[in-house]
């Protein structure tokens, strides 16, 4: 299997010198820049992230070809569509990630400080970090920041300490300031990093597909953070809203943040750290979420091993905690959801900020562009169809 999974790409005109020129660390930079800098509380990706995403894709010509579609506001659902191909609602692949950010709903307070709502599953344990409280600004149809100050968590009490005078009221949302930062000499990543890594990876990976007869969605939703709770429908809300309008795929990737050490929910990976590279997993949320068939996790254990071979590194998370994310509204319509993200350290700033690494940004935007070319070859129907 590992020399016909070579075969394959192999054949695909171009495909490893165009992964290595178009998807380079400076560009994946700009990408990952440019969101980090615009808070998306969720409900607020369509006016706050989704014009950055449209602007990085026109300025990379990604948008210019025939077969590119662009739907900043898919239905009026919240969500984004990029498709590539030329059929409507049957796309073979889809890849999902989501653009809004972990945030939270004020209390009536004592200015300078207000009482927090999560409208997520909050992580922060102790301590204070740099936050911003954002609103909608009706008169350029933005978010804009109404305030600077800290998240501050003293055992069960969660406030916003506000380092402005003005008087802050329903209808703000205090998010997190990422203030990215990267080390081009360690490839070190530090900001808020979920889920703009895994989206900036998409990005770049459409910018490589685009050459190819591919049918894709790739869906950049909102909400997918939520209100704290164990059932499903608790949250990834905004997903539920674009994938009814389309076919059932041949394969759903889903990428999002793989816990890097031991968190609240569960262990970290076993012999794994950022800078390792890609990562898939075989189940999320310890098995509350969906389970990789096991016909194609041994499919991704055969293309990982195939894909180092052409300096691609995709790596295996055995027993690491994985979170859910869209997989959970993909599982509606087809099984075949592969767990595919990178590898980061306190998500949701559960002890410090998070931090993650360049190199797994690259890998991650390579593997996207593999797997996909490969659920579209002879080679992926003679697996998948294959008779007992």
């Amino acid at each position: 299997m590992i020399d016909e999974i070579l075969r394959t790409l192999d054949d695909v005109p171009a495909l490893f010198a165009r992964l290595e020129r178009e998807i380079t660390a400076e560009r994946a930079h700009r990408y990952l820049a440019a969101l980090e800098s615009v808070p998306a509380p969720s409900q607020t990706a369509r006016w706050g992230r989704v014009p950055v995403v449209e602007r990085l894709l026109r300025e990379d010509g990604v948008l210019d070809g025939p077969r590119v579609g662009w739907e900043p506001d898919f239905a009026a659902g919240g969500n984004a569509a990029l498709t590539l191909g030329v059929e409507g609602r049957a796309k073979r692949v889809w890849l999902l990630a989501h653009l809004d950010q972990i945030s939270y709903a004020l209390d009536p307070g004592d200015h300078p400080t207000y009482p927090l709502v999560p409208l997520c599953f909050h992580m922060q344990r102790g301590g204070r970090h740099p936050a911003l409280a954002v609103g909608h600004d009706l008169a350029t149809g933005t978010v804009v920041v109404h305030a600077r100050g800290e998240i501050v968590v003293d055992g069960p009490s969660i406030a916003f300490h506000a380092a402005d005078d003005r008087p802050l009221g329903p209808g703000t949302r205090v998010v997190y300031d990422p203030q990215l930062a990267w080390d081009p000499g360690t490839g070190a990543l530090a900001g808020q990093l979920d889920d703009t890594v895994a989206c900036a990876a998409m990005l770049l990976a459409a910018g490589v597909l685009r050459h190819y007869p591919v049918e894709v969605l790739i869906g950049l939703t909102d909400e997918e953070e939520g209100a704290p709770g164990d059932a499903n429908q608790s949250f990834c809300r905004g997903g539920r809203r674009l994938v009814r309008f389309f076919d059932p795929p041949a394969l759903a990737i889903v990428s999002d943040v793989h816990e890097s050490e031991a968190m609240i929910r569960g262990p970290g990976p076993r012999d794994l750290r950022p800078g390792d590279g890609a990562v898939f997993a075989e189940r999320s949320s310890s098995g509350r979420g969906t389970v990789t068939p096991p016909l194609l996790y041994a499919f991704q254990q055969a293309m990982a091993e195939s894909l180092g071979e052409r300096g691609v590194l995709l790596r295996e998370n055995w027993g690491g905690y994985v979170s859910r994310s869209e997989d959970i509204n993909a599982t509606i319509l087809t099984p075949n959801i592969a767990l595919v993200g990178f590898l980061c350290s306190n998500r949701h700033y559960a002890a410090d900020r998070p931090r993650a690494h360049m190199d797994d940004l690259l890998h991650l935007a390579r593997v996207f562009v593999c797997y996909t070319l490969l659920a579209h070859s002879d080679l992926w129907g003679r697996v998948t169809r294959r008779e007992p």
